[in-house]
């Protein structure tokens, strides 16, 4: 295989990676992955993943020390179109990682949404983010208007809370 083309390759497998597994991935997973399938090299593994944050097509957040990178929508996009230059056994690869590895990554957070009624006839909803060690990453309160409304954000939460944090944490931690 041509080196441009292996280098697509493992760029769409880790956009691939990202995108199966629906959690963020810390840099010691993603290599992990590519390490113990002999997908790519450690170096190689650190060239995607800084070019493909530089091209937007990956978030990068830092969570007590660690790295973790999760797909953009722009990254989503771009898999979408280019999924199907990705090998059968790589693709396996990643899923036989996933299967085996995703309870243990799921379990590195504890994600939470639920919605209380309010005297007023309003909801309170509140969604958050706990570590392994229990303490709170991420906690949002909201109150809303109708119970409908407090069901979608609670689910929008757990489906979509990757996504969701790293815009906050972008919105939030840009200097003005």
């Amino acid at each position: 295989m041509h080196e441009d083309n292996k280098l697509a390759e493992n760029k769409l497998i880790i956009l691939y990676l990202l995108s199966k597994m629906g959690v963020s991935l810390s840099n010691n997973d993603i290599c992990q992955f590519a390490l113990e399938r002999n997908v790519m090299d450690y170096i190689s593994v650190q060239q995607c993943l800084s070019e493909l944050t530089d091209a937007k097509y990956l978030e990068c957040t830092k969570e007590n020390g660690a790295t973790r990178y999760s797909i953009s929508p722009d990254g989503s996009n771009a898999l979408g179109f280019f999924q199907n230059r990705i090998t059968e056994w790589l693709k396996s690869a990643a899923n036989d990682y996933i299967l085996n590895n995703r309870q243990r990554i799921r379990s590195e957070y504890e994600i939470s949404a639920n919605y209380f009624p309010e005297i007023n006839g309003e909801y309170l909803v509140k969604c958050a983010v706990c570590g392994i060690d229990g303490s709170r990453i991420l906690e949002i309160n909201l109150v809303v208007p109708t119970k409908a409304q407090a069901l979608l954000i609670c689910n929008n939460w757990k489906n979509n809370v990757n996504s969701i944090c790293s815009a906050i944490y972008s919105a939030i931690g840009k200097e003005q």
